[in-house]
């Protein structure tokens, strides 16, 4: 079995090869689809790790241990112990704050200056189309 990294490529991979795929149908410019699959498998392990550092600094959910219960979305655990998770929402929020401002950041960076240097451009020209 893949490690969830190697299994997290492999679908955005294929996510975006479908996307390509279809993108060529629906506009009269055809979009680099090799570049933007590889662009997609690059950038996917930093992202995945990047996520995986943001829920463990900002932990999603709340998890209440109860010494006894039965209640619904609750789970039962050794004993009478019962454990109920619930939607932190603050770091719910501050995450999606963060990852929409400095993930998106980097993200947006890298695939315009990934795809760029894929069709060849110089490093110069690639760093000005990641400036523009």
């Amino acid at each position: 079995m893949p490690s969830p990294v190697v299994r997290a490529t492999l679908q955005s991979a294929f996510l975006c090869l479908c996307s390509a795929l279809v993108a060529t149908y629906l506009t009269p410019k055809n979009p680099p689809i090799v570049a933007l699959v590889i662009v997609s498998t690059l950038i996917t392990p930093p992202n995945f790790i990047w996520q995986q550092y943001l829920e463990r600094k900002l932990p999603g959910q709340i998890i209440e241990k109860r010494a006894s219960g039965g209640a619904k979305g609750e789970q039962r655990a050794g004993g009478d112990v019962t454990i109920k998770k619930r939607l932190n929402v603050p770091n719910t929020m501050m995450k999606v704050v963060i990852d929409q401002t400095l993930g998106s950041v980097v993200n947006v960076a890298f695939h315009l200056g990934g795809i760029a240097v894929m069709q060849g451009m110089p490093l110069g020209e690639c760093l000005q189309v990641v400036k523009e």
